[in-house]
């Protein structure tokens, strides 16, 4: 008998006090806030990040900056070697006399040791594309891996882009 009288109390308490609904309510719940982690995700889809550009900018005024999971990538130039950076990875590309010198800074941003992957693109943004990949085994915290590469290939035109497409494609935790 005295199970059915608390029962019967805290389901009258919980009617009262509104903590159940029997009917929809006009607003939609609030979402938690997703905050763009300055380390990048785990995995990514494989689907490349393009560069934004001038005109992508202004495209996205309506977006809420803070509603998306991934970081846009920022391109810069250094003289003639183009930067992108992308969270913790940064990509420079600088034309050479056979193709491209492309170098992949990692900074572990976190307080624990990281086995990190990335994997880069670069092309002419039409035909050419040319991938590779940067390992930064055992990546202490607070250090930053460094690893730089040539990337050769067989050019549409005979001659490398002036300004290539560079692709951060992934960046793998393992």
């Amino acid at each position: 008998m005295r199970s059915i009288t608390w029962s019967a109390a805290l389901l009258g308490t919980v009617l009262v006090t509104g903590c159940s609904s029997s009917s929809p309510s006009d607003t939609p719940p609030q979402a938690p806030a997703v905050t763009p982690s300055v380390s990048p995700p785990a995995a990514s889809s494989g689907a490349p990040s393009a560069p934004e550009t001038d005109a992508d900018a202004g495209a996205d005024s309506d977006t809420d900056a803070e509603a998306s999971a991934e970081p846009s990538p920022v391109v810069s130039h250094m003289g003639k070697t183009k930067v992108v950076t992308l969270g913790d990875v940064e990509v420079r590309a600088a034309r050479s006399a056979i193709g491209f010198t492309v170098a992949c800074n990692y900074l572990n941003s976190r307080s624990q040791t990281l086995n990190i992957k990335v994997t880069v693109s670069i092309g002419d943004g039409e035909e050419w594309v040319r991938s590779t990949k940067f390992d930064f085994p055992h990546l202490a915290a607070g250090q930053t891996g460094r690893g730089s590469t040539t990337v050769m290939g067989d050019f549409p035109e005979g001659e490398s882009p002036d300004d290539p497409k560079i692709y951060i494609d992934s960046v793998i935790e393992y």
